[in-house]
């Protein structure tokens, strides 16, 4: 099935993360979420056991707020893939990002694998799941196309 355009909403929800911890308005994007939406951090532990962290979608917002305190955080979309069928979509979000602390800068990429619902004349999302590359974790060329230098 075709895709439907869904940059909009990626836009707005990497615009909100992406902003000084004083200027995150979490109150702006709520209405893109189903009340019952899952967002899921996936990882390693440090000593290389995988976790997941499930949230809804107030506890990830804490967690960013206790997470981002005093760090200067970015994240940019890079590409995106949508699938969409009847009233479900699934959409692949390709990111880059920053994180910029008193100590370090550490720059990234990862993917956000979003399931989107047709609810109530929009579309909303019901969950989100992503990772990170890392060491031995690395996007394939087919997911990933760099943006070209300004």
């Amino acid at each position: 099935m075709a895709g439907t355009d869904f940059r909009e909403l990626t836009r707005a929800l990497y615009e909100v993360v992406s902003a000084p911890p004083e200027q995150r308005n979490w109150d702006a994007i709520r209405h893109y979420y189903h009340p019952e939406a899952r967002l899921v951090r996936t990882g390693l532990n440090a000593d290389g056991t995988p976790f997941v962290s499930v949230f809804t979608l107030n506890t990830y917002i804490e967690n960013v707020r206790q997470m981002l305190d005093g760090v200067r955080f970015s994240e940019v979309e890079v590409s995106q893939e949508s699938l969409v069928f009847g009233n479900v979509a699934r959409l692949t979000s390709v990111y880059e990002y920053t994180r910029q602390s008193a100590k370090e800068t550490v720059r990234g990429r990862g993917v956000n694998f979003f399931t989107l619902v047709h609810d109530a004349g929009q579309w909303r999302v019901m969950s989100i799941v992503w990772d990170n590359e890392r060491p031995g974790l690395s996007l394939p060329p087919e997911v990933y196309a760099p943006r070209a230098a300004s």
